[in-house]
């Protein structure tokens, strides 16, 4: 059969793009390497852009969204730096939520709402060039021809290989390690907390509320860093928590649920290429994390409408050349670029000065700009 739209992988992106495609009276293809649900390592950090986005969508899907009862409201987040911290209290709504209970809540929206060809538990090996689209070949020898290929598999991305020859850059991607915790003493499901300390600079702890009283805890660094000085990741966090005097006190009653598990971040410190002919790449397969908060579902999300949207520009016009696609690169960039580019800045120079945060630090004790901080980061 032959398929105009073929996304490949169902994360947040790839369920975007299912879902702002439902109305376009196009035939899409959706294909997942694991069957749902499913967990997704990550740090379950869920901002108010990706409720934004399906608002963009339809009302009723944000309405269905923030309403679903595994999500946590957070309304407050507490940054420490040695034995300074500060507080910022958000307007805007961001969440907690498992990715496992998350991206389902998605998918299951995508089956519900769309008429979208959902094939799970395949794995994509090739993706070849056609005269009318491309051959997507999976594990299990099946082909799947589509005039159109958004590209939503993650940040080990098939498609991102393949078609725009990505291969890892350790200046521009954080290695991330977490585990679930029970009893960690002090956790307010309202707050999010990170930890920057001089001893394990330049990464970042991370302490967030999950629903059910449980702890997503968390450690990043950018893998140049990593590789140079050859960090176990997976040390590195228990070290975080036994050499920190106020973490050590609250996980002494504490349990890890889960084994600590890696992921990767391929962020969004340059911009790349995110397109090309009749292809699109969306969320971590286009490099579009965070550099500073290390978030990515908003940006995925978003990208996966914006990708929508030049689809079926694409099949209204006809036109599904390079130079067309150059329109879903654009978008993305001005819609995140600015943000992008200025936490991306921000890190370099924190990174190569990292006693800077002692000025940044103080400074946030003032009030103004303490607020201009919060409407930046």
């Amino acid at each position: 059969m032959v398929y105009d739209v073929l996304i490949a992988g169902a994360g947040p992106a790839g369920c975007t793009a299912a879902l702002a495609l439902k109305d376009a009276g196009l035939k899409v293809l959706l294909l997942e390497k694991s069957i749902f649900p499913r967990d997704k390592v990550c740090g379950d950090a869920i901002p108010s852009r990706a409720i934004a986005v399906l608002k963009t969508i339809a009302p009723e899907l944000a309405t269905e969204m923030s309403t679903f009862n595994k999500l946590l409201l957070t309304k407050r987040t507490q940054i420490v730096y040695n034995t300074r911290s500060l507080h910022f209290n958000w307007k805007i709504p961001a969440y907690t939520c498992t990715r496992m209970d998350f991206d389902n809540k998605l998918f299951g929206m995508v089956e519900e709402h769309t008429d979208t060809t959902i094939i799970q538990n395949t794995r994509i090996k090739t993706i070849t060039k056609t005269s009318e689209g491309y051959a997507v070949a999976d594990d299990k020898g099946n082909v799947y021809n589509a005039r159109l290929v958004i590209g939503a598999d993650g940040a080990q991305s098939i498609a991102a290989k393949q078609l725009a020859g990505y291969k890892l850059d350790r200046e521009h991607h954080i290695a991330a390690v977490r585990a679930y915790y029970k009893n960690v003493s002090g956790v307010d499901e309202h707050r999010t907390e990170m930890y920057v300390n001089k001893q394990f600079s330049p990464g970042y702890f991370w302490i967030f509320p999950i629903e059910g009283g449980m702890a997503n805890v968390g450690f990043g660094m950018l893998s140049c860093d990593v590789a140079e000085r050859n960090i176990n990741m997976k040390q590195s966090l228990q070290d975080f928590i036994n050499t920190v005097p106020e973490l050590q006190e609250r996980f002494k009653q504490a349990t890890a649920v889960t084994g600590i598990e890696g992921h990767s971040l391929p962020v969004g410190s340059r911009r790349v290429t995110m397109s090309g002919a009749a292809f699109m790449l969306v969320g971590d397969a286009a490099s579009l994390i965070d550099p500073i908060t290390g978030e990515g579902i908003g940006n995925a999300m978003l990208s996966g409408r914006l990708a929508a949207l030049q689809a079926i520009q694409c099949f209204g016009k006809n036109n599904f050349s390079a130079g067309f696609m150059l329109a879903y690169d654009d978008a993305v960039w001005e819609a995140l670029g600015g943000e992008l580019s200025f936490h991306a800045k921000a890190q370099k120079v924190l990174r190569q000065s990292p006693w800077l945060l002692n000025i940044v630090f103080a400074l946030g004790k003032i009030e103004p700009i303490r607020r201009l901080m919060q409407k930046r980061f």
